[in-house]
């Protein structure tokens, strides 16, 4: 994959919290080959900052953390350890727009890199792009690449691509009325009940 890069595309890796101590520190310098623009949560969210210290210093790219942290305590420590160059709370995880807006403020005061975690529905990504906007920091918005009608059968050409950009709907709230009319055919049940 990072040899068939082409111009402006980058590489970025998630173990998704799947490696040990020992394993991360094994592994994180293997990659230096491939130019990463970061490695996402290489050791289970709940490690000591005494582990993630041990994987920043043989990392080869910056560390990217956040979408399974809960609280501004341990956003606000993560951020001020300097371990993490990217921070990724998950807002529908954790704190809504109101709880993940201070962290995302926190994270670029600091010189991090903010970027929210969304890969579900249509309705949680639109959020987190209109967080990302919010901050009006230098971060991306992951989205998922794998089809998905929870995506495309709500947003449909909402997340169209320009420029490597993507526009916000320009209404109230989330700036778009979602149509779940796309979406019946995925309903498993369907009860109705008149009084």
């Amino acid at each position: 994959m990072a040899a068939e890069l082409q111009e402006g595309e980058r590489l970025r890796v998630d173990a998704n919290q799947g490696w040990d101590l020992r394993t991360a520190c094994a592994m994180a310098p293997k990659l230096a080959e491939f130019g990463l623009g970061w490695i996402e949560e290489p050791l289970m969210a709940d490690r000591p900052l005494s582990e993630w210290t041990q994987v920043a210093a043989v990392a080869p790219a910056r560390l990217a953390a956040g979408e399974n942290l809960r609280g501004a305590g341990p956003f606000q420590e993560a951020i001020d350890s300097g371990l993490f160059g990217v921070i990724q709370p998950d807002a529908a995880k954790w704190g809504g727009h109101s709880g993940c807006l201070p962290v995302a403020r926190a994270a670029l005061a600091a010189g991090r890199t903010f970027c929210p975690h969304f890969l579900g529905g249509g309705i949680g990504l639109l959020h987190s792009l209109h967080l990302l906007a919010a901050v009006r920091g230098p971060g991306l918005l992951e989205v998922d690449a794998n089809p998905n009608p929870l995506r495309e059968g709500i947003l449909q050409d909402v997340f169209s691509v320009h420029d490597g950009r993507v526009s916000l709907p320009g209404g109230q709230g989330l700036g778009l009325e979602p149509d779940i009319k796309p979406l019946l055919t995925l309903r498993s049940l369907h009860i109705e009940r008149r009084a």
